[in-house]
C-alpha cells in the first residue's frame, strides 16, 4: 500500500502533509523548519529518543533535508508543513515536556491516564482518528509509476522472497500497475501502531465523539485480558461506566 512519506518530506512546494500527523489536507499549513523540528526532539525527555514516534520523526528530517538539497538548494532553510491543530499544540508545550500529539494519543488510549495534566481532548482523538485512517492524493511523480517502495520490499508477488534467480518482469509490472491505479496515499505514521490500535482508530473515525470514551475504554480492558483489576481508581471508574451504557445498549 502506498504511503504519504514523500508528501511530508519533499521541498518542491507540489506536496506538503502536515510532518505532526501526516494529515493529507495542504490547506491553512503553518510552515516549520526542519532546523526546529530536529530541535524539539532533541529537547524531549532522554526516554523518548528512542521512541518509535521520535525515530520515525528525525528519519523524516534527514529524508526533507535531502529532498531540500536536490529541489531548492538555493532556499536558506529546509521546510516542512505543519497543520493548524498540530502547530498550535507544538507551539504551546515546546517550552516544557513536549509530548508530540501521536505520541500522547498512543500514550492515552493504551493507558487511559493524563497526558500532562489534563486528559487527551476527545475533539483532539477524533481528529487524530480520522487523519490515521484517511486515504489522500499521491504526489504526482509517484502515481507516474514510481516503483522504488515495491523494489524495497524485497517481496515477490507470488509470495517468495524474491532472493532466487527467477525472472522479476512480472513483480516489476505489477508494482507499476499498482502505482499507476491506486493514486490514494495512506497515512504513513499510521504505520507506527498495531493492528488493534488501527482498529480502535478507525471505529472512532466513524463514529461520533461521544462515544470516544466508550471504544477507548473497551480497547483498554481487551488489551489489558479483561482484568478486573487497575492500577487507578479513575481508570475502574471509566470503565465501570462504560460497560455500564454498554449493557443499557443492548
Amino acid at each position: 500500500m502506498p504511503c504519504n512519506w514523500l508528501a511530508i518530506v519533499r521541498a518542491d512546494g507540489e506536496a506538503r502533509a502536515c510532518v505532526f500527523c501526516g494529515q493529507h489536507r495542504r490547506e491553512q499549513s503553518k510552515p516549520v523548519s526542519v532546523a526546529s523540528v530536529l530541535l524539539l526532539l532533541d529537547e524531549q525527555d532522554p526516554a523518548l529518543h528512542d521512541e518509535l514516534f521520535a525515530r520515525t520523526l528525525r528519519n523524516m528530517c534527514a529524508g526533507a533535508l535531502a529532498s531540500h538539497a536536490q529541489w531548492q538548494p538555493q532556499e536558506r532553510e529546509a521546510m516542512f508543513g505543519a497543520c493548524l491543530c498540530c502547530h498550535h499544540w507544538v507551539s504551546r508545550r515546546k517550552k516544557g515536556r513536549l509530548l508530540f500529539l501521536l505520541q500522547a494519543l498512543s500514550w492515552y488510549v493504551n493507558t487511559m491516564l493524563p497526558v500532562g495534566a489534563k486528559n487527551m481532548d476527545h475533539r483532539v482523538v477524533m481528529r487524530l482518528s480520522t487523519t490515521l485512517v484517511a486515504r489522500g492524493p499521491l504526489p504526482a511523480d509517484a502515481c507516474a509509476g514510481d516503483t522504488r517502495v515495491a523494489h524495497d520490499t524485497g517481496v515477490r508477488t507470488d509470495g517468495t522472497d524474491g532472493t532466487d534467480s527467477m525472472d522479476t518482469t512480472d513483480t516489476t509490472d505489477t508494482a507499476h500497475t499498482t502505482h499507476t491505479t491506486d493514486t490514494r496515499a495512506a497515512n504513513h505514521y499510521s504505520t507506527l501502531f498495531n493492528t488493534q490500535e488501527q482498529k480502535l482508530f478507525a471505529a472512532i473515525a466513524a463514529g461520533c465523539i461521544d462515544n470516544v470514551g466508550d471504544l477507548i475504554a473497551e480497547f483498554y480492558h481487551s488489551e489489558n485480558a479483561s482484568t478486573i483489576f487497575s492500577p487507578s481508581t479513575a481508570i475502574v471508574e471509566k470503565l465501570r461506566k462504560s460497560q455500564a451504557r454498554s449493557c443499557r445498549a443492548e
